[in-house]
């Protein structure tokens, strides 16, 4: 394609009339949740020495072990942070569950490696000190929006040996329109801050380093989204079950790539349902 049909493929705002209406959205229901469960939230649990290796959780009340749902924020890895992204955690209280929003340095100031070093790190930081917060290591499931979702992939295709694992130690995982193949974005805007070249790339497409083992995977994206958005998913998704994965697709009509999210809140939405399923498995 080229390069303007290109950049606009890439550009989720593209398919909406004003961007700033969904960020609002996530500014200001995460502050209302915070002032309403403000007994259950646990803020700025650091993970590693980075300003931004922490991460924010909403925990029930109770001795537990609770199960743990960890969400990662979208905004291309260079916007948004965890305070976004706490719109979902009265669901997740309501059916005792803890709630964790993972943040992470973005770019220009870490490198895409940097990024996804630091969030398999929050992530097994969770695993290894779940018992502290009252949380169940051994039933933990992780979602993440667009660049979110990108991290998700990243998260379970880890070497999980490397960090003491014989197996990927998570229940299920929730890619919410993801991007799964980075080399296209390599020659558009948005990888002014990321300064990849093609290598890079292809290093950090999960599309390209498939795990031969690994929890139950869940992909979905809005329906007002754009084609390449759309596209990704399902080659990711392909690749997955060609290497006998467990990954199953979400229909979900009626939103777009920003306001898809907000069904993390919902108890009857399919989104919710699957990330319940995953941990009562």
């Amino acid at each position: 394609m080229d390069h303007e049909t290109l950049e606009r493929e890439y550009s989720p705002s593209s398919c909406v009339r004003d961007i700033m209406v969904y960020i609002n959205q996530y500014t200001d229901k995460s502050a209302e949740v915070r002032r309403s469960y403000a007994s259950h939230f646990k803020p700025d649990v650091k993970y590693g020495p980075e300003a931004r290796s922490a991460m924010d959780m909403f925990i029930p009340e109770g001795d537990g072990p609770f199960p743990i749902h960890i969400f990662i924020h979208g905004g291309y890895w260079q916007q948004l942070s965890k305070n976004e992204s706490h719109f979902a955690a009265p669901n997740f209280i309501d059916h005792n569950i803890i709630f964790i929003a993972l943040d992470y340095t973005l770019a220009p100031e870490a490198d895409m490696f940097q990024i996804v070093d630091q969030t398999r790190r929050g992530v097994i930081s969770v695993l290894k000190n779940a018992h502290k917060f009252n949380g169940d290591p051994d039933n933990i499931t992780i979602s993440g929006s667009s660049a979110g979702g990108h991290l998700v992939a990243e998260v379970i295709s880890m070497d999980w040996k490397a960090h003491g694992y014989d197996r990927c130690q998570l229940k299920g995982a929730l890619a919410i329109s993801g991007v799964f193949d980075l080399e296209p974005l390599v020659s558009t805007y948005v990888n002014e801050p990321l300064k990849m070249d093609v290598d890079d790339a292809k290093a950090l497409s999960p599309l390209y380093h498939i795990p031969s083992n690994c929890c139950p995977i869940v992909i979905t994206y809005g329906e007002n989204e754009t084609d390449e958005f759309k596209r990704q998913s399902h080659e990711y998704m392909d690749a997955c079950l060609r290497a006998g994965l467990s990954c199953r697709y979400i229909d979900m009509p009626s939103v777009n790539h920003f306001d898809i999210v907000f069904a993390l809140n919902d108890k009857n939405s399919p989104l919710f349902e699957a990330v319940l399923h995953q941990l009562e498995a």
